[in-house]
C-alpha cells in the first residue's frame, strides 16, 4: 500500500511540474490563485464478478457503488469480500494571469498511470491535468465575472474571493488554468 502512494504522489508531482512548465509572469505583480481539496473514502467490498470485472462497494454512509476495473488493474483476482478499498482523490485549480503574448487561445493535456508490481495487493494511481489558456473578453470587478475567449468559445465564470489584485486584470489579458485531479485507489484486508 505505501509503494502505491509513494507513486500517486510521484505521478502527482510529475503531471504537476509538466503542466507548470508553461510559463509564468515573473514580475509577481499579477494576479492568481491556487485551490487544492482533497478527499479520502474508505469503503468494503460487497460483492465481486471476476469475469465482467466487477466490484461493488459500500461507502461509509452505506450507499453502493458499482466499479470496473478495467485490465490495468494489477492483481484484480487477490481482491475478496470484506476487503477495504481506500480512495483518495486530489483535486487542485491554479489560475494566473499573463501578458497576452499574442499567441491563440489553447488546450493541452498530460496524464500518467501507476499500478501495482505484479503480486502486490490490487492498486492503481492515476492523475490527469487540462491546462487551458484563454483571453479576457469582458470583466466585472463588482460581481467578481468574467468572459474568457479559449479555444472552444466564451465562457463568463465567476473569480474565486481567494484571487487577489483582479483590478490588476484587464480585458485582453491572458489567464491560464491548470486542472488536475489525482486519485489513488488501494486495496487492504479487512481488520
Amino acid at each position: 500500500m505505501k509503494k502505491i502512494l509513494l507513486l500517486f504522489m510521484v505521478i502527482l508531482l510529475s503531471v504537476s511540474v509538466m503542466s507548470c512548465a508553461t510559463g509564468t509572469d515573473k514580475s509577481g505583480d499579477r494576479p492568481g490563485v491556487f485551490v487544492t481539496n482533497v478527499a479520502m473514502m474508505t469503503a468494503t467490498v460487497e460483492a465481486i464478478d471476476y469475469h465482467s470485472r466487477m466490484v461493488t462497494i459500500r461507502g461509509p454512509q452505506g450507499k453502493m457503488i458499482d466499479l470496473h476495473a478495467d485490465e490495468s488493474v494489477r492483481n484484480f483476482n487477490q481482491v475478496r469480500v470484506g476487503d477495504k478499498v481506500n480512495v483518495e482523490v486530489l483535486e487542485s485549480v491554479a489560475l494566473y494571469v499573463q501578458k497576452h503574448d499574442g499567441t491563440q487561445p489553447s488546450v493541452r493535456e498530460g496524464a500518467a498511470v501507476a499500478v501495482a508490481p505484479r503480486g502486490e495487493r490490487p492498486g492503481i494511481a492515476a492523475a490527469d491535468t487540462v491546462v487551458i489558456t484563454a483571453t479576457v473578453e469582458a470583466i466585472n470587478y463588482d460581481t467578481r465575472m468574467v468572459t474568457l475567449r479559449g479555444p472552444k468559445g466564451t465562457r463568463t465564470l465567476r473569480v474565486h474571493e481567494r484571487a487577489r489584485d483582479m483590478e490588476k486584470v484587464k480585458v485582453g489579458d491572458q489567464v491560464v488554468v491548470r486542472h488536475t485531479v489525482a486519485v489513488a485507489i488501494t486495496v487492504t484486508k479487512p481488520e
